[in-house]
C-alpha cells in the first residue's frame, strides 16, 4: 500500500513539472533582432553599376550610405535548430559629374526579404555561439535626378527597378546578456554585411 502511495506520489509530481518545463521551453521558443552592419552584398551590386558611366568620364561622388539595417525573427523548433526570416533594407546615394558639372544625382535603395534558419552550436544561460544561412530576394529600386547645365534639378527623373537573388551565410555569431535581452554580433558573408551586430529579444 505504501508503495503504491509513493508511486502516485510520483505520477502526480511528473505531471506537475512536465507542463512546466514545456512552458520554460516556450518562454525563449520565438525571439526577434535588430542588427546594423558592413559591406552588404549591395554594395558589391552598386560599385558593378558604377563601372560603365566611369568608362565613358562620368564621375561619381560624394557617395552617402545607409545600412544594412536587419529585422529577423526565429521560432525553435528544437534547442538546436530555429526557422524564420530576416528583412534588410540599404541606401546610397550619390552626385553625378561630367567635365567637373553636377548632371545628376542618383539614389539606389535594397529591400531584400530571405528565409532563413539559425543552428545554435552552444546555449548558456547568459551567451551562445551560432551559424545563420539565409536566401531570398532583393527588390532593388534606383531613381536618377537630372541637373541642368547650371548644375540645378531641371525636374525630370528615371527610375529602374530590379528582383535580384541575394542571401546571407553568418559563418559565426556570438550572443551575450540576460535570458531574454542579448547583443550579439555576427560575422560572414551577405546582404546584413561581412560584419554587423545588435539586439535580440527572446520570449
Amino acid at each position: 500500500m505504501k508503495n503504491k502511495f509513493l508511486l502516485a506520489a510520483l505520477v502526480v509530481c511528473a505531471s506537475m513539472s512536465i507542463p512546466a518545463q514545456a512552458q520554460d521551453e516556450m518562454d525563449t521558443r520565438h525571439e526577434v533582432a535588430i542588427s546594423y552592419g558592413a559591406v552588404p552584398n549591395s554594395v558589391w551590386v552598386d560599385a558593378y553599376t558604377d563601372i560603365i558611366p566611369a568608362i565613358f568620364g562620368e564621375k561619381r561622388e560624394g557617395k552617402n550610405y545607409f545600412g544594412p539595417i536587419g529585422l529577423e525573427y526565429y521560432y525553435h523548433t528544437s534547442p538546436l535548430i530555429g526557422v524564420g526570416a530576416v528583412a534588410v533594407f540599404a541606401t546610397s546615394k550619390q552626385d553625378c559629374l561630367y567635365h567637373d558639372i553636377q548632371t545628376s544625382a542618383i539614389t539606389k535603395s535594397f529591400f531584400s526579404f530571405m528565409p532563413s534558419a539559425k543552428f545554435n552550436w552552444l546555449r548558456k544561460k547568459n551567451w551562445g555561439l551560432y551559424s545563420k544561412v539565409a536566401a531570398g530576394a532583393s527588390y532593388a529600386y534606383f531613381t536618377d535626378e537630372d541637373y541642368d547645365d547650371n548644375g540645378k534639378k531641371n525636374g525630370d527623373k528615371t527610375i529602374s527597378k530590379d528582383l535580384l537573388f541575394n542571401f546571407q551565410a553568418s559563418l559565426i555569431g556570438v550572443e551575450a546578456g540576460s535570458a531574454h535581452v542579448r547583443a550579439f554580433a555576427e560575422f560572414g558573408v551577405g546582404e546584413q554585411g561581412i560584419a554587423f551586430g545588435g539586439l535580440r529579444y527572446k520570449f
